[in-house]
């Protein structure tokens, strides 16, 4: 608060300065320009010289006043609001649990955009195995002398030389267009089918990796006020036990629980944030991590649901509607050295999205925000 007052007096400082300047450049102007020439003035002439002194003394006050009157319910009114919002999540379960941000389709798109298309010597068995699985497929066919004919060597270089410089994504067409011009009557579609799939694998699992490597997720945070918002605080609170509510929903049992909290704490989780300066960040937004306890408590979450499933519980009903996990404190100071607080509940549910191609089971989460007008946490 103390900030809060030696802003507002630099304020009247500075006002008080103009005032007083106003007022001398006024005079000083009405001495040089207007006064009168003492031989030949009257009373008359000397009353108009002094009465436009006054006049222009009043018109800089009122001028002044009209001044003071915007700053006072403008720039000193103007405050910003930091409002998280709420963002979704993905879960993945592949040799270990790992959560992202993005859904795979959206992760794999990104990848084959941005990538360019690399090959091994280890690859080309993938064409032999290719070969070797459309020989099969149609040995009693036409096509099965065909795909037998095509040497793997041969197709692997062709395969290189097509995709050289390009990205997954381009070498995805120029495959499709290119393979049917050299094989005819289906046999280059279905090459190229074959192809597609075996790059499609080998991107999911680059594209997944890198995701897995992410050491954070994060969510939202934007300043829908007026004001610039600095030394931004948040602060997570499980202390009302609603996530205790939750786990026993779920059917954890007390030894459960317990275990689970060996491995990590669920105390007042304080994480300092960057700063939202209005008109330097173009959305007004910044992002926040979700702390690592919060993930770790959802991935035991899904994990308990998974046991549900295989005991044929029905406790999962827990996880389909929305569930109060914590509550979350926003402290921020605005630029006149004045802090809010604002209070959030954190809103969590799970569903499955019954995608489990290419070996990676998905779940969909999110966390919602509900504004809370409770004046402290404990």
């Amino acid at each position: 608060m103390k900030k809060q007052k030696n802003s507002n007096l630099n304020i009247w400082a500075r006002y008080g300065i103009l005032i007083i300047v106003t007022i001398v450049i006024g005079f000083l102007a009405n001495v040089f320009l207007y006064i009168p020439v003492p031989s030949l003035a009257n009373v008359n002439a000397w009353l108009g010289f002094f009465g436009s002194i006054i006049g222009a003394g009043i018109a800089g006050l009122v001028t002044l006043w009209g001044i003071e009157y915007t700053i006072k319910n403008t720039l000193l009114n103007v405050k910003p609001v930091i409002r998280p919002v709420r963002t979704d999540f993905f879960l993945y379960d592949n040799q270990g649990i790992f959560v992202t941000e993005k859904s795979r389709s959206v992760l794999v798109k990104e990848f084959s955009e941005k990538e360019k298309v690399y090959f091994s010597e280890m690859d080309k068995y993938d064409y032999v195995i290719i070969l070797n699985d459309l020989v099969e497929e149609y040995q009693d066919r036409e096509w099965g002398e065909v795909f037998a004919q095509v040497d793997a060597d041969n197709l692997f270089e062709e395969i290189k030389s097509i995709c050289k410089s390009r990205t997954y994504g381009e070498a995805f067409s120029d495959i499709l267009n290119r393979l049917p011009e050299k094989y005819n009557d289906g046999v280059g579609e279905k090459l190229a089918e074959k192809i597609h799939e075996n790059f499609r694998r080998k991107i999911v699992y680059e594209a997944m990796s890198e995701a897995k490597r992410q050491s954070f997720v994060f969510f939202w945070l934007y300043n829908v006020g007026a004001g610039n918002a600095i030394d931004i605080r948040i602060a997570w609170d499980f202390s009302k036990n609603y996530h205790k509510k939750l786990c026993n929903e779920l059917g954890f049992s007390e030894n459960e629980y317990m275990q689970m909290l060996s491995n990590f704490s669920l105390d007042r989780l304080a994480i300092a944030e960057a700063d939202i300066m209005l008109n330097t960040n173009t959305d007004n937004k910044v992002k926040a991590f979700v702390p690592n306890e919060v993930i770790l408590f959802i991935k035991y979450l899904y994990r308990k649901s998974l046991e549900n499933n295989k005991e044929k519980n029905t406790n999962n009903n827990a996880l389909v509607s929305e569930q109060e996990i914590s509550l979350l404190k926003i402290s921020y100071t605005d630029i006149h050295g004045q802090e809010h607080t604002e209070y959030y509940d954190v809103i969590f549910k799970m569903s499955s999205t019954f995608d489990d191609s290419y070996d990676y089971k998905e779940q969909y989460f999110y966390l919602k925000f509900n504004k809370n007008d409770r004046k402290n946490i404990s």
